[in-house]
């Protein structure tokens, strides 16, 4: 049985693949529309009629299928180099929404107030055993664009000392203490995304820290 497809959220006027994102929607869904809902038949075609379904050239073609494979779209069949086989993702690039883009000025609003949720959650999250250290922007926010297609949050964590930690409640584990960070942020707006790093010369440049933690 195949996973669940999720729904996907596809930002316009940005470039999935190099390609503009209704483009690349009703391309996966030519190549679903190849196929019938037999789960037993094999979703598998041919490189030729990828480029057929996306209105590629031959020049550009072998570039984006690359691409779509590094990214888990597609899957090449290990007995035939030249076929691939269609992946839950490329599904849920077919049913995906498309919204419009963030604008610069609603993303440094929502930074603000991220950087008030990392000193509050500081302040009163006391059961869980990690703070927050600091956290950066990067990403497409660092572009200088007007319009951002994610706002990509890199966070450090420390343990909390011990003089913090309350006696009453169960404390979390670790992996519950990094995964409650990242549901609080990513719940304030479906634009943020979030990635944890052991230090701040880990996150990929340029990037510009919101919110750094009292030593």
């Amino acid at each position: 049985m195949e996973p669940a497809v999720k729904t996907m959220t596809l930002v316009a006027k940005h470039l999935y693949f190099g390609l503009d994102p209704r483009r690349l929607r009703d391309a996966a869904n030519r190549v679903l529309s190849r196929f019938t809902d037999d789960a037993k038949v094999p979703a598998t075609l041919p490189l030729d009629a990828l480029v057929e379904d996306f209105r590629l050239t031959a020049g550009a073609s072998r570039a984006i299928v690359e691409q779509m494979v590094a990214d888990g779209v597609l899957k090449p069949l290990s007995d035939n180099a030249a076929r691939y086989a269609v992946t839950t993702r490329l599904r849920e690039i077919a049913a995906a929404r498309i919204v419009e883009p963030l604008a610069r000025t609603q993303a440094q609003m929502l930074l603000a107030h991220c950087a008030e949720l990392a000193q509050r959650f500081n302040r009163t999250a006391t059961r869980n055993k990690y703070e927050i250290e600091a956290v950066a922007v990067h990403g497409s926010y660092m572009s200088r664009q007007a319009d951002i297609a994610e706002l990509s949050l890199a966070i450090t964590g420390r343990r909390r000392a011990p003089g913090q930690k309350t006696l009453i409640g169960r404390a979390t584990v670790p992996t519950e203490g990094t995964e409650r960070i990242r549901e609080l942020f990513e719940r304030q707006n479906s634009f943020i995304e979030v990635r944890f790093f052991k230090q701040l010369i880990d996150i990929p440049r340029p990037f510009s820290v919101v919110f750094k933690a009292d030593d």
